[in-house]
């Protein structure tokens, strides 16, 4: 492999590079982001088409509701002027009991789900309200919505521009390369346009999950860069090749490395797809495709910048070289002992984990703290009025009648009411939280009983609760599904990619055990399993098996030395996996709930990765892994 001197084809190679961010960019004008929770479910599911058929012949079903302050009335020149806004039909009801908070509902002709159409709205009602110095605010599902959507949104784009800044100071202050760390951001910023392209071409948009994909895909791609920067440095240092050749050999030597890190990242997200949530399915789908652009850019761009960089940045001293390097002997003699611990941690991790539940309100896990959300709990709790009515349609309109005329209307039932202009469909308001599941699976049945002993025919239930439900009926499915082929998946690829049983095994090994110290982190807690952590797990085996595959990679390239294998593979590991956490640790300042478990989950388990992956790899790796050969057997 010394013996490779030829050029890079920078010209053909450059050129292709432009032709394909033009192409992206054109492409990416009309991605947009979905933040709405139930685009998880996706357009396709029954829940959400039957919903969608029940609001477009009645408008209004979802209402926007004003709340005011106790003792505060709006007049009615201000009620006037609302309801002249455009886009909104109607004032269809007020609440104003003594002592409780008056409630005004206005009624929609607009998607009460789409922010993008209620924004107008949203806006020009606030404007009244601030003109009137009314003390009072708006929630129902199109104000959550639009909240929600403008939070994530700003967190979206926080976390990718706080990444960016993050990983470049880290990047430039580890390897002492300044603006190199700057331009190793060119080819991850490409890569991730080229896979957000392809995917728009299969979606034009982005829901909650596959919208955090720029973000924890930046990390990844630097990985790259840092392994690619890493072992240029050591040709030129320990092998005392030119640089040319030195770039030339690195990316040989990384070649199926870089490969089989990146196919292990792809098949997990690939796995995603297997998922029963839409949400899931469009994570793998643009994690995959993004993961794969972020592949071809770096190994087809990084030579070129690092051909054409100043030399200087190259043969700098790296930060922590040295203590990297001491480290190795320590890790050889106390090797047996730290892996006992951290087997047996593991051990009394997986036993709390046991006690881990599942989050019974998705919704609130994206709406918590938001106002919209806060002024529901309250009208809730002074009226026992749900701003989400369950939408109970019968076959026979008269069946509707019926039990509206029925006296023995369960205690979880606040009231019942018909719907204009759509006959046989009723709005029910529980006394409870129909969000929370236990709470809406209580309701469903007192209804289902109500319904058997009036003795009425076919019905079926919708709303937003009803939604909501099916999230988490759909998660119930997921969970259990989607590790397993992750796992499976990623198995398969490193016994291709290695040629080996045992191998795939000693690399996953670290991985396993991150999760179980995060599961059981969570259970001593009391944090539940969400649709975020669901999506994490595979996510930490794909992005966290990188450094176990680099570690093989060196450590049967250096003949089990393990000094050698830290100088020119343990810093890179240690980089890229504090850039990576850089990456997720961008969301834990964010005010979305749902994207700050995602950053906290997803750092500690890759930190858990890497303290296992440098510790326990080296003495397993001592007595399992054999050393010698060619080279072009190495995983």
């Amino acid at each position: 492999m010394t013996g490779l001197n030829h050029q890079w084809p920078t010209v053909p190679v450059s050129i292709a590079g432009v032709i394909l961010t033009v192409c992206s960019i054109i492409l990416l004008l009309d991605l947009r982001i979905e933040a709405d929770v139930y685009g998880l479910l996706g357009q396709d599911d029954e829940a959400v088409k039957r919903f969608d058929q029940l609001s477009e012949r009645t408008p209004g079903l979802e209402e926007l509701l004003i709340v005011c302050d106790q003792g505060y009335l709006l007049d009615r020149p201000t009620l006037a002027r609302i309801s002249d806004i455009d886009g909104v039909t109607a004032h269809t009801r007020s609440y104003l009991d003594a002592g409780k908070s008056p409630v005004y509902g206005y009624s929609l002709s607009v998607d009460a789900a789409d922010w993008r159409e209620t924004q107008p709205i949203i806006d020009a009602t606030n404007a009244i309200l601030r003109e009137s110095s009314a003390a009072c605010g708006l929630t129902g599902t199109p104000a959550v919505v639009f909240e929600m959507q403008s939070r994530v949104d700003r967190d979206l784009r926080i976390a990718i521009i706080l990444a960016v800044v993050l990983v470049s100071l880290l990047f430039g202050f580890v390897y002492r390369i300044g603006l190199l760390a700057f331009f190793m951001m060119i080819p991850v910023g490409l890569g991730i346009a080229w896979g957000l392209a392809a995917y728009s071409m299969i979606r034009p948009e982005l829901t909650l999950l596959a919208a955090t994909v720029p973000t924890l895909l930046l990390g990844v791609g630097v990985d790259h860069c840092i392994h690619m920067i890493q072992s240029c440095r050591y040709a030129m240092t320990h092998d005392r090749m030119p640089r040319n050749q030195a770039v030339t050999v690195a990316w040989h030597r990384l070649l199926r490395p870089i490969t089989l890190a990146s196919l292990t990242t792809t098949v997990t997200f690939v796995a995603l797809t297997r998922a029963n949530l839409s949400g899931f399915v469009d994570l793998g789908w643009s994690g995959a495709l993004v993961t794969l652009g972020v592949y071809v850019a770096c190994m087809a761009l990084l030579p070129i910048v690092l051909l054409y960089c100043p030399e200087r940045w190259l043969e700098r001293k790296v930060v922590f070289d040295a203590p990297i390097r001491r480290l190795a002997p320590w890790i050889e003699r106390r090797g047996m002992l730290l892996a006992t611990v951290f087997v047996a941690l593991g051990l009394l991790a997986s036993l709390s984990a046991r006690h881990l539940e599942m989050l019974s309100d998705n919704n609130k896990l994206e709406t918590e703290g938001l106002k919209s959300r806060e002024l529901q709990d309250r009208i809730s709790a002074e009226h026992e009025l749900s701003t989400s009515p369950l939408l109970l349609l019968f076959a026979n309109p008269d069946d509707s009648y019926e039990l509206l005329a029925s006296d023995e209307r369960p205690v979880e039932i606040n009231s019942i009411m018909a719907v204009a202009d759509v006959d046989g469909l009723l709005q029910v308001h529980p006394v409870a939280n129909p969000f929370l599941r236990t709470e809406y699976d209580r309701t469903l049945g007192a209804i289902e009983n109500w319904i058997s002993a009036e003795g009425l025919g076919e019905w079926q239930i919708s709303g937003a609760p009803s939604l909501n439900s099916r999230i988490d009926e759909l998660l119930d499915k997921d969970v259990p599904r989607i590790m397993p082929i992750a796992a499976i998946a990623i198995f398969l690829v490193l016994v291709i990619g290695t040629r080996s049983l045992l191998l795939p095994c000693i690399i996953l090994a670290p991985l396993f055990l991150a999760l179980v110290w995060l599961a059981g982190l969570m259970s001593l807690f009391g944090i539940a399993v969400s649709a975020v952590t669901i999506a994490i797990a595979p996510l930490v085996l794909g992005i966290g098996v990188d450094g176990g595959v680099h570690f093989i990679s060196a450590w049967r390239r250096h003949q089990g030395d393990l000094e050698e294998v830290f100088a020119e593979t343990g810093l890179a590991i240690i980089v890229t996996v504090t850039t990576s956490v850089a990456a997720f640790g961008t969301f834990v300042i964010s005010e979305s709930p749902s994207l700050i478990r995602f950053g906290s989950q997803a750092s500690f388990a890759l930190i858990g990765c890497l303290i296992i992956t440098l510790t326990i790899l080296p003495t397993i790796a001592r007595r399992l892994v054999p050393v010698g050969g060619d080279e072009s057997t190495q995983p």
